[in-house]
């Protein structure tokens, strides 16, 4: 598994658009959790209450709620390290290095395990961020800094990773179905930005009233493994733990992108 990434690796280090892209991915996801508190620090010192609380006083960093809500705000930025997945794949097809590939002695097998391992490995490295940053914000801020305390939701950092796994197989089995970069993007983008909120909004409606057909949709499942965490400071209920019908629908998935992937390497023509 090491020998494939490493094979991934030397593909891509030349690659100025994968620096980029991870550059401005780990910048956005330090920039959205650093801030945070300075925000909250803004609105308080501008006279902002909320049902008489002063907004530096939410617990945005304890260790009770910080793991959440970090996964949360990273999930809006797992499109940086989907590009670079899309990148890396469109260009096996541009330049015809997986031809090369197979010639030197990589199975088809071993082409697509590749691809997996790249993309587990971004998955990882965003969570190991995530981690590390939640230990340095959580340190500093939170009151309550016990072993348990800081273990208590922390399995949203691993669920992290599964959702940004589960996306980054479908931006690889969408740019296998297309192979050109540009159109595979704007098609990411447009699904998963317009296509299917929209979609799941109206299930959710009252006109059709279909959450449960809404839950299974794709980015709908990856969406819900991690809840949205701040309602909690506003009173209201909020699903602070990870629902078993969320991960299954999420595992579902990620089982149908991996099959579609492998469909598409064994059966397409290279």
């Amino acid at each position: 598994m090491i020998r494939l990434i490493k094979i991934e690796y030397l593909k891509l280090k030349k690659l100025k658009a994968l620096w980029i892209l991870t550059g401005l991915y780990l910048i956005a996801l330090l920039a959205i959790s650093l801030s945070a508190k300075l925000f909250l620090d803004y609105l308080t010192s501008r006279g902002v209450e909320f049902q008489g609380f002063n907004p530096s006083m939410l617990p945005i960093y304890d260790f009770n709620d910080i793991w959440q809500n970090l996964a949360y705000l990273a999930g809006y930025f797992k499109v940086f390290p989907a590009l670079i997945l899309i990148i890396s794949v469109s260009n096996e097809f541009s330049y015809r290095t997986h031809r090369q590939n197979i010639i030197d002695g990589l199975s088809r097998t071993e082409f697509f395990l590749s691809k997996l391992s790249f993309a587990a490995f971004l998955a990882l490295l965003s969570a190991a961020v995530l981690l590390v940053t939640g230990l340095v914000l959580g340190f500093k801020y939170s009151p309550v800094t016990g072993v348990a305390d800081i273990f208590e939701n922390i399995v949203f950092i691993p669920v992290h990773a599964l959702q940004f796994f589960t996306y980054f197989l479908f931006a690889i089995w969408l740019v296998l179905l297309i192979r050109k970069t540009a159109i595979t993007i704007l098609l990411l983008l447009l699904y998963t930005v317009i296509l299917e909120p929209i979609a799941a909004g109206l299930l959710y409606s009252k006109i059709f009233d279909l959450s449960v057909v809404a839950d299974i949709l794709p980015m709908q499942a990856i969406g819900n493994l991690v809840p949205i965490p701040f309602g909690k400071y506003a009173l209201q209920y909020t699903q602070d733990y990870v629902g078993a019908a969320d991960l299954g629908f999420a595992l579902l998935w990620a089982t149908i992108f991996t099959g579609g992937i492998f469909y598409i390497l064994r059966k397409r023509d290279f």
